[in-house]
């Protein structure tokens, strides 16, 4: 079952325009594997890697949890 992060972290991204490729490789990820993983809801994302995410996507640290 997804989680709320990931499911906001793939309806902002998507929102955006954004792949998950271009998402991954910004957060130092060597492939979209772990990514989809986390929007999927099956790994969580490292709590170092939130305000990068954020800025990525453009959004506030809030935005990703709400």
């Amino acid at each position: 079952m997804q989680n709320k992060l990931g499911i906001n972290i793939k309806e902002i991204r998507n929102s955006k325009g954004l792949t998950q490729l271009y998402v991954s490789k910004k957060l130092g990820y060597k492939s979209t594997s772990m990514l989809s993983e986390i929007e999927s809801g099956k790994k969580g994302l490292d709590a170092e890697k939130v305000p990068l995410l954020a800025e990525i996507l453009g959004v506030s640290i809030n935005e990703l949890f709400n």
